[in-house]
C-alpha cells in the first residue's frame, strides 16, 4: 500500500469535514431555525392556557368569521416560553412556516404572547403591512393589550388587541403621533424604536 502524502491526507480530511457539514446543513434540525408546535386547525393556539375553553371559542369564532369576510387571517398563540429565541424573529418566522394568509396576498397577522418572558408581539404580512404598519401594531400592544395583561385579564387584552387589529385592516385605527422629545439626530431608527417596545406585560 502506497503512504498517503501529509498534502494529500489533509485535502482528503478537508473534503470529509465539507461533506460532514453539508449532511448537517441539510438536516432538519439546522434547516430549521426554530421548533414550532404544530399550525392549529383553528386560528388559536393557546399553548399557556391563559385561556379557558369558552373564551378560546370566543375568540377563535370571531377571528374565523373575520376571515371569512375579509380573507385576511389573524392568529393568537400564546406559548409558556420562546427558550431565549427572540420573540420578533420567532413570530415572524412562525407566520411564515405556518403559511398564515393567503399565499397570493401574504395577509396573515400572528399575535404571539410568551407567558415566562412577559413579552408579546404582532407580525404582519406585506399584504396587510399597509393598514396595520409597524408604528400601529405597536401602539396596539403598548396601549390595547399591555394595560389588559398587567391586570391580569389576557382574553381582554386578547380580544381588544384583535378587535383593533380588525379596525386597523379595515381603516378605522390609526396610530396617533406622538410628540417629539428629540430630534431625528439621535440616529434612533423607527425600526428600532419598534423593536424596543416589545413591551414587558
Amino acid at each position: 500500500m502506497w503512504p498517503v502524502s501529509s498534502r494529500l491526507r489533509n485535502i482528503l480530511f478537508l473534503f470529509a469535514a465539507l461533506g460532514l457539514l453539508a449532511a448537517a446543513l441539510a438536516s432538519p434540525a439546522v434547516a430549521q431555525r426554530y421548533e414550532f408546535p404544530p399550525k392549529p386547525s383553528g386560528p388559536v393556539l393557546d399553548r399557556a392556557n391563559m385561556l379557558s375553553g369558552g373564551e378560546e371559542r370566543r375568540l377563535a369564532r370571531k377571528l374565523t368569521a373575520f376571515e371569512d369576510t375579509s380573507s385576511t387571517a389573524i392568529v393568537v398563540v400564546t406559548l409558556p416560553s420562546l427558550n431565549g429565541a427572540p420573540i420578533d424573529d420567532y413570530t415572524i418566522s412562525l407566520g411564515r412556516d405556518w403559511g398564515v394568509g393567503q399565499e397570493d396576498k401574504d395577509n396573515g397577522v400572528v399575535v404571539l404572547v410568551s407567558q415566562d418572558d412577559r413579552k408579546m408581539f404582532i407580525a404582519t404580512g406585506y399584504g396587510v403591512e399597509g393598514a396595520l404598519p409597524d408604528a400601529t401594531a405597536n401602539q396596539i400592544v403598548e396601549r390595547v393589550m399591555t394595560p389588559a395583561f398587567r391586570q391580569g385579564e389576557f382574553y381582554m387584552g386578547l380580544d381588544r388587541g384583535t378587535d383593533a387589529i380588525i379596525r386597523a385592516t379595515a381603516g378605522e385605527y390609526t396610530a396617533t403621533e406622538e410628540p417629539s422629545t428629540s430630534s431625528s439626530d439621535d440616529g434612533i431608527s423607527t425600526t428600532l424604536i419598534y423593536i424596543f417596545l416589545i413591551l414587558a406585560y
